[in-house]
């Protein structure tokens, strides 16, 4: 029965997302619901759930999200805003800029235009650690990038695919499914990027970036270009100035704030990522105050911090509560131990769990073109779980993480593709067919990768097996009605 309502509880709340709904509202409604549904079923005694009771149940449900929000607010949600304020000043500053200029200069002297491709994804998965925001780095390498590689031979399609694969997989201290995966799993950041993330992570990047090289290769054999490359997209800092050379290294600075206060370098200092960014945002002020000698003028920037930390809160911290609401009206249902119970009954093991997480958020994140939303929501179920099959909270927290990224890069109302599609002049459903098999082929790659790390890989064998079985038989099936379709 808790199954039963769980599955109706998703499929409502992603019927609604896929229908535009806003995805905190409809979260956040589905999760009072199932709270409701818990209280008055007997399944959860909800004054357990909150920090003190108000004395009446239903209202016990709304005290929740009270300290949800609170909770959220004073640790992962100012680090995130944060980190969303500082972002925007990068690039208001034009400090993402010049980073990106001049990191895309050497790929000037290649004259292989498939082989840039496959370094433009290497280029734009390494910037993704300094400019959080996806659709944010596709709009700058969409005006930097974009226009270099088109003029070195490269179609339109094919540039406008690796640069929508740029943010695809989400990794460092600056993500924030990466910070709240490495909260959730008691870790800092920085180790959970190190220790955990890299190992994984590098080698799923480089293979995505050869698949895009056979890939882009093959549908460019097939299709020929029919327009000339649109103009290119120009943005430039507020005060259409370039930003100084040095300016590169301020995007930077709390990545490398965190990595020398941690125990990788200097044990004996240890700061936390909000810290290391307010730290950037003193350094960035005290540099802009250098260059301008207008401080009223640096007073304004700083206030571009304040305005988009409130646009991050109302964006994506919003989201996570929601997620985190929703999440606990399935748990308050019983449906994590339903779950849980079957799988004894069927005797699967704690990697098919895993597995079966990480295939239900990539299905969602491709589906409703946001791996906030399916991730957020099921993160808080992780530790529960993986207490009860005795398996690391990080070790089942990564696939499922990095599968977010990877299946909203599939999904064509993906707001990363939609901007990149309307610049390039293509379709985002084109853009979608050429980024699908570069995706699948890392996010099959990361799997098999973190399950053989952690000694599971023969166990999931199987189901990866009949995964792949099941999407080759679709492609086929799809391929034959398209042959008879225009044969009629």
């Amino acid at each position: 029965m808790s199954l039963l309502l769980a599955l109706i509880a998703i499929l409502f709340a992603g019927r609604l997302i896929l229908q535009k709904y806003h995805p905190q509202s409809v979260l956040l409604l589905t999760g009072i619901i199932l709270l409701l549904i818990a209280h008055f079923s007997g399944w959860t005694t909800l004054s357990g759930m909150v920090k003190k009771s108000t004395g009446f149940g239903p209202f016990d449900v709304f005290e929740f999200i009270r300290d949800t929000l609170s909770i959220r607010l004073g640790g992962l949600g100012l680090q995130i805003m944060l980190i969303g304020g500082f972002a925007t000043w990068m690039s208001a500053i034009g400090a993402s800029q010049v980073l990106v200029r001049v990191t895309s200069r050497p790929l000037q002297r290649l004259n292989s235009p498939y082989l840039l491709l496959g370094l433009a994804l290497l280029l734009g998965q390494f910037l993704s650690l300094f400019i959080s925001s996806a659709t944010g780095l596709g709009l700058l390498l969409m005006a930097t990038l974009y226009p270099l590689l088109t003029r070195l031979g490269c179609s339109r399609a094919a540039v406008a695919a690796v640069i929508a694969s740029t943010c695809a997989v989400e990794f460092g201290p600056g993500s924030g499914n990466s910070v709240l995966a490495a909260k959730t799993a008691g870790m800092e950041v920085v180790n959970y990027f190190v220790q955990d993330q890299l190992p994984i992570v590098i080698p799923t990047i480089l293979f995505i970036a050869l698949l895009h090289i056979v890939v882009q290769r093959f549908f460019d054999s097939r299709e020929k270009e029919e327009a000339p490359s649109p103009q290119a997209l120009q943005l430039t800092p507020d005060d259409n100035q370039q930003a100084p050379i040095a300016w590169l290294f301020l995007p930077m600075l709390p990545l490398v704030l965190m990595l020398l206060c941690s125990k990788l370098l200097f044990s004996s200092l240890k700061i936390t990522l909000d810290t290391a960014v307010l730290i950037s945002l003193a350094v960035t002020l005290i540099c802009e105050y250098l260059r301008h000698r207008n401080a009223r003028k640096v007073m304004a920037g700083i206030q571009k911090v304040f305005d988009s930390m409130g646009s991050v809160f109302a964006t994506v911290v919003t989201l996570i509560v929601a997620g985190e609401v929703f999440s606990a009206g399935l748990k308050a249902i019983g449906a994590v131990d339903a779950l849980l119970s079957l799988s004894g009954e069927f005797g699967l093991s704690a990697a098919s769990i895993v597995l079966l997480m990480t295939l239900i958020t990539f299905a969602i994140s491709a589906l409703m073109g946001s791996g906030n939303a399916a991730f957020f929501s099921f993160a808080p179920m992780v530790p529960d779980i993986s207490r009860h099959i005795g398996s690391d909270v990080a070790v089942m927290m990564l696939p499922i993480q990095l599968s977010a990224g990877i299946g909203r890069t599939l999904s064509p109302i993906a707001g990363v593709i939609i901007a990149i599609a309307g610049i390039a002049g293509i379709s985002p459903v084109d853009i979608v067919k050429r980024t699908a098999i570069p995706m699948l082929g890392g996010w099959l790659l990361m799997i098999a990768l973190t399950f053989a790390r952690s000694g599971h890989l023969l166990a999931v064998l199987p189901w990866l097996a009949i995964f792949l079985l099941l999407l080759v038989s679709g492609y086929i099936w799809r391929c034959r009605r398209r042959q008879t379709l225009s044969a009629s």
